[in-house]
């Protein structure tokens, strides 16, 4: 048999959860890279790990991921994505689900995570924290067992597929939305950059507006959340702590796995719904992303 042909034609999301199910169950590991990776509470201790987990009336999680760090009991809610679309508010859902495993003392701390090929993570507005298949496969690489090429192998297969298969579908309705909203923010605050929309699926949430003074910070207007935020990425702890030792009162500061940001509440917004019903709180969001930007040009001091 030529060694040049795939053991597999095709690999489906049941695959990878199976995948990740191993490394979470045999490989301690596995499991503190991954806690590391996504800048979670250190680990100390894993407890178990579950498929397809229906909790709440809310909906499934596709892996349930406990671990004790120190005397706290951490759940991490995995959303496992190949290719199939967000469903509506899924990402509200895990939230739902993590807040009630809190309120039910089922765990101390709980985290909604997606594990996805990048090029799927960096074109959805939905998770905040996410892993890729790529980098998982490049830890199973790195420890070289023959065994643990062969799962690699396996994900390189589902990161091609899609590659491959990735085709973002445009929506009307919320292509109208963003252009509108483009056209706004071009007359109105033009000291921020972005991008003119093109093609604009559902689940685009979140416009990505530019200060081309500030290196590697985006302003992010978080519409269904309601949330204007400026995220820094790659910046160091150091920087961070910096950051909230300054924050003034009307903003605070979030972190996302290797990155973090400062968040303004500026109200929620309905993209599928009419721009000019929503204006106002649309023109509140831009403002505070004005606002944080200013901000960070005053006390950037400390970006040196």
């Amino acid at each position: 048999m030529d060694n040049n042909i795939l053991p597999v034609e095709s690999i489906q999301e049941r695959d990878v959860d199976l995948i990740l199910l191993e490394e979470f169950s045999t490989d301690n590991s596995f499991c503190e890279w991954f806690v590391n990776e996504l800048d979670l509470p250190k680990l100390t201790a894993v407890k178990g790990v579950w498929r397809s987990i229906s909790d709440f009336g809310l909906g499934e999680t596709d892996i349930l991921f406990s671990y004790y760090s120190t005397d706290k009991k951490v759940f991490v809610l995995i959303e496992n994505k190949l290719e199939a679309s967000f469903q509506e508010e899924q990402s509200e859902r895990y939230s739902k689900r993590a807040k009630n495993y809190l309120n039910n003392n089922n765990c101390d701390l709980a985290f909604s995570i997606l594990i996805a090929p990048e090029l799927y993570c960096e074109n959805q507005n939905v998770f905040e924290n996410y892993l890729t298949y790529e980098s998982i496969t490049k830890r199973l690489d790195f420890t070289g067992t023959k065994r643990n090429l062969f799962k690699s192998q396996l994900l390189q297969i589902a990161s091609e597929k899609s590659r491959r298969g990735y085709q973002p579908v445009n929506s009307i309705p919320v292509q109208k939305f963003w252009h509108s909203y483009w056209r706004f923010k071009e007359a109105n605050y033009p000291s921020l950059s972005m991008r003119k929309p093109d093609i604009v699926p559902h689940n685009s949430d979140w416009p990505m507006l530019y200060d081309n003074s500030l290196k590697d910070i985006v302003f992010y207007h978080k519409l269904r959340q309601g949330n204007a935020d400026a995220t820094f990425k790659g910046y160091s702890e150091e920087v961070q702590h910096k950051i909230k030792e300054l924050l003034p009162e009307w903003a605070k500061l979030e972190k996302h796995g290797k990155s973090f940001s400062i968040r303004v509440y500026s109200g929620k917004i309905d993209r599928t719904k009419e721009f000019s019903d929503q204006i106002e709180i649309v023109e509140k969001g831009l403002q505070n992303m004005v606002k944080l930007r200013n901000w960070i040009k005053e006390n950037k001091n400390w970006l040196q």
